[in-house]
């Protein structure tokens, strides 16, 4: 046979058309064959897919698969349809009747077919990737009706259990750069001239245009724009009979890494096949700049004469590319892993007789592992991969990520090195970043997938779990083992996963599919999980994350992860009462809140673990144990989202896994936890709410601060109370736990102040008066005033409050109030027989009078050390501190008592208190409350009334 070498392929030197047509025939000798063997591995009604793939784009027929209507582009070019396509047509729909209109454009330039079929890695499961090139320009509207004739043609595919993607493809926008958008099966703008080569070197011509690409000899590919515009000039091709996608010369070294990034991903799912495509990569990275690609490869061997289509298999060209490649470098590790890749894709087993003749894929496998030296041995291991359980998996896996993490770091160099340009436009490679993070990101607590496509099936019938301590953790570590017979004892067992948190183990032999519906699994002694309870265990497993998981489309990928649901599974393998599970007693009590349960107060929780599934299919498992655990659970799922945010906390399913109190425990947090739920996220103000809680004998305040949680202990109920009287910086509602503190006054304080308003509550007792004051911003003081009933501090303290509310009037426009008046609600706190508070209004005018003669007002200022002094007038007086010094209130004592009627000993009010000059020394954020007025009010009155007291006992 002729060879078409570069001297004779010259146009200047000559090349008639006798040579181009034999070069095309060439080219379509290939091409039958490779139709031939992709046809060989169909069934025969997966056959009439490919008989009627050219017609069902040729017209637009209404009885036709793929029918949207006669507008629809349609016409394949150069084609003809010959009697056995009308046939065909007819065995699909009876009516069938073929017309054309003769003056209609030919929309469909070709159809081609890409990828493994035709190849020795062609399978009954191989999908096709079909190129329909389509005619440049076409309107919006009808590239809709060819996408959506596409997608029916595709699910009339999928009947004949053909998984087939079409991919719509305009020359002219592919020259431009112009790229699809990514999704699972497009590469989008991750690579051109990459795809351009596997596309040369493995396509499938169906019908209509030729590549323009096979006329190009190998060494003119520099020139080839002007070689193909002189071919089509001197009408050595026919232009219409030809389409032009471009020729391959030099790569961009970008390209490297956006494939290297894709195939990448393709990983997740396919990672024998990826394997086998970065190596290739890696090997055109070695050799840049001056890459010889596998599509040249292939065309020169035809331009020379090679017509063994064994020889110009795609994926046979790849192995013995990368074979050379890693021979010279001797890694022979590396090359190992290589042929079982390759093995695996080809996917026959060479152990099992075949069950009719041999194919031709199996005579060139045998031809493959004859000379790498396999014993049938191996080959028996290999081929039992689809039942490898989790050791084997494992250790594959390992090997994988390992092999996938090399390849791409030598990319990620090579990038740095020449300085690659991005290809992958920003938000692709957003998307598979966050796709290749989901999938191979180790941290801990994550669960990792470990069965990739490697094994269809890694449960096991017996699974033991044991628990060793281990000195250099300082505690357990627990280790699932797989095991032959129910004698456990006698046989050897393999070590197949271990950790330090039992639930997570657990969970990730579910999650893996080690445990399944008839997996017997066996504790030993040291483990405290009853048979009970880890069936309830793995019985919540399967209801709250039923398997397998729905896969994620790529719009998942556009946004940050989000916790979507969150398992809570308390006192898994922990007592919360072990002194008494010892002698089999449980403790009943008539107070039965599980936070704080009977007579001492007890906190049932003794241990949480978490189990939180994200938006990316993320799992992380996280095991919080002790007094604090619930505390530690609840911060951390807190922390999943931001309140005032429309965003919510993720759904939450709460199971008590121990036997005791199961059910009080479990329904106790989820209600403890539905009502923090409500508290800070009913609307975007709740954000700044504090929640008060019981756990145990200690009290807490649980608030947003920073949008992070923040939980305060406190001992005993008077803390609590100081704690609440803190500044804050928005308006921030108290909202108890229905369980805490029912017959305390705060209760009753909390469910009835309200913003936008001035709160006092009293509650009198035999000797004083108690006096709750709630400021605008939510902030609580208490004041404890002892005295006779006819000495009240209440109308004295309207009075204050009325005289501050003025002054904050004047720099906050929101003190004025509804018809000037900011609201002052006065409310009794009255005890009922069930020993719980009553909010009664009172009208502070009914009140008994303490009749005052004077006002009396403070005024504070910073001194030259820039501390905060005060100055006091009464009645025209001014008592300055800079005069009086350490007599100030000894002096303003001996003034009061000269203007009283007797010398009575009852307080002093101070009827006014300036601080506009101190704002920034008191505020947190500069910016007074109420509550700073009160503070220095009552601070100020106690130093004022002792100095009183000593003068009158003097």
């Amino acid at each position: 046979m002729n060879h078409f070498s570069s001297h004779n392929l010259v146009i200047e030197n000559g090349l008639d058309l006798q040579n181009a047509i034999a070069l095309r025939q060439r080219f379509m000798a290939i091409n039958e064959d490779r139709l031939e063997r992709m046809r060989g591995a169909l069934s025969d009604r997966q056959q009439v897919f490919m008989d009627s793939l050219a017609l069902l784009f040729h017209v637009n027929h209404p009885m036709l698969p793929g029918f949207v209507s006669r507008q629809t582009p349609a016409r394949v070019a150069n084609f003809k349809p010959s009697r056995h396509d009308l046939l065909v047509g007819k065995s699909i729909a009876k009516s069938f009747t073929f017309t054309l209109q003769p003056e209609a454009r030919d929309d469909i330039y070709a159809i081609f077919i890409m990828g493994s079929v035709g190849t020795i890695a062609q399978s009954g499961r191989s999908d096709l990737d079909i190129w329909l090139c389509h005619r440049p320009g076409l309107p919006k509207k009808a590239l809709r009706e060819l996408e959506l004739k596409c997608e029916y043609i595709t699910t009339w595919a999928s009947k004949m259990r053909l998984e087939v993607h079409f991919f719509l493809m305009d020359n002219e926008a592919f020259k431009a750069r112009k790229f699809t958008a990514l999704n699972k099966e497009s590469s989008g703008s991750a690579q051109q001239l990459l795809l351009l080569d596997e596309f040369y070197r493995s396509a499938i011509y169906i019908c209509g245009q030729m590549p323009l690409w096979w006329h190009v000899p190998v060494d003119a590919e520099s020139q080839y724009r002007e070689y193909t515009n002189t071919l089509l000039y001197k009408r050595f091709v026919a232009g219409n009979s030809v389409l032009d996608f471009g020729g391959i010369d030099k790569i961009p070294p970008g390209e490297f890494l956006g494939a290297g990034i894709w195939q990448l991903y393709k990983a997740i799912e396919s990672p024998y096949k990826s394997v086998l495509k970065l190596l290739l990569l890696e090997v055109y990275v070695a050799e840049y700049p001056n890459i010889t690609p596998l599509s040249h490869t292939f065309k020169h061997l035809i331009y020379q004469g090679e017509l063994n289509i064994d020889a110009l298999d795609s994926y046979v060209m790849i192995y013995h590319r990368i074979e050379q490649y890693l021979l010279e470098k001797e890694q022979f590790k590396r090359l190992e892993l290589v042929r079982r890749c390759f093995y695996f894709k080809v996917g026959k087993k060479l152990s099992a007789p075949p069950q009719n003749a041999k194919s031709w894929q199996r005579k060139l496998l045998e031809q493959f592992t004859e000379s790498w030296g396999w014993s049938m041995k191996h080959i028996q291991f290999l081929d039992s991969r689809p039942k490898w359980k989790a050791v084997e998996v494992n250790n594959e896996r390992s090997l994988l990520v390992a092999e996938l993490n090399h390849s791409y770091h030598f990319l990620m160099e090579f990038a740095g090195t020449v300085g690659a340009g991005r290809t992958l436009s920003s938000d692709e490679q957003l998307v598979l970043g966050r796709k290749l993070q989901a999938a191979f990101e180790r941290r801990p607590g994550k669960i990792e997938w470990i069965n990739p496509s490697i094994s269809n099936d890694i449960a096991e019938d017996i699974l033991m779990l044991s628990e060793v301590d281990n000195d250099k953790l300082k505690g357990p570590i627990w280790t699932a083992f797989s095991c032959q017979s129910l004698d456990i004892k006698k046989q050897n067992s393999t070590p197949i996963k271990s950790s330090t948190n039992l639930i997570e183990l657990i969970f990730w032999c579910y999650f893996n599919g080690v445990i399944e519906q008839n997996t017997r699994v066996e504790c030993d002694q040291s483990i405290d999980i009853t048979p009970i309870e880890l069936k309830r265990l793995l019985s919540t497993f399967r209801t709250w994350l039923p398997l397998p998981m729905a896969p994620l489309s790529h719009s998942s990928f556009q946004q940050t992860a989000k916790s979507e649901t969150a398992l809570f599974l308390i006192n898994a393998g922990v007592s919360p009462t072990p002194q008494l599970d010892s002698i089999g007693y449980q403790r009943m009590s008539a107070r039965n809140d599980a936070l704080s349960y009977g007579g001492f107060e007890e906190n049932l929780v003794a241990s949480i673990d978490t189990v939180v599934r994200n938006s990316w299919n993320e799992i992380n498992v996280r095991h919080f144990k002790g007094k604090n655990a619930l505390l530690d659970a609840i911060t951390e799922y807190l922390q999943f989202t931001i309140p005032g945010t429309h965003q919510r906390p993720p759904t939450i399913k709460i199971v008590c896994i121990g036997n005791a109190h199961a059910t009080t425990i479990s329904q106790r947090v989820e209600n403890w936890i539905n009502e923090i739920t409500r508290c800070f996220f009913a609307n975007k103000e709740s954000q700044y709410n504090r929640f008060i809680f019981q756990l145990a004998n200690a009290y807490y305040c649980l608030q947003f601060k920073s949008m992070k949680p923040k939980i305060q202990g406190f001992m005993s109920e008077s803390h609590l109370i100081s704690h609440l009287e803190q500044e804050q910086l928005h308006y921030s509602q108290i909202i108890m736990d229905s369980r805490a503190l029912p017959k305390h006054p705060i209760n009753t304080i909390c469910k009835n102040s309200r913003e936008n308003s001035i709160d006092v509550f009293f509650r009198r007792f035999d000797i004083g008066i108690e006096i709750y004051i709630v400021d605008e911003r939510g902030s609580v003081l208490k004041s404890v005033f002892r005295g006779r009933q006819n000495h009240n501090p209440l109308r004295p303290l309207y009075r204050f409050l009325r005289s501050v509310l003025y002054r904050q009037a004047n720099i906050y426009p929101e003190f004025h109030g509804k018809f000037g008046i900011y609201p002052i609600n006065v409310m009794e706190l009255v005890k009922t027989e069930d020993g719980i508070y009553q909010a009664k209004p009172r009208k502070i005018v009914q009140e008994p009078l303490q009749v005052t003669k004077f006002d009396f007002k403070v005024v504070a200022f910073a001194d030259g050390d820039n501390e905060v002094r005060y100055n006091f007038y009464c009645e025209d007086q001014e008592f300055a501190v800079d005069i009086f010094g350490d007599q100030l209130e000894l002096v303003i004592g001996q003034f009061i008592l000269s203007r009283r009627d007797s010398n009575a000993s009852y307080p002093i009010y101070i009827t006014d208190l300036d601080l506009s000059m101190v704002m920034d020394k008191i505020a947190r954020d500069d910016r007074l409350q109420i509550v700073h007025y009160l503070r220095i009010k009552h601070r100020l009155e106690a130093q004022l009334n002792k100095s009183i007291n000593v003068l009158i006992n003097a």
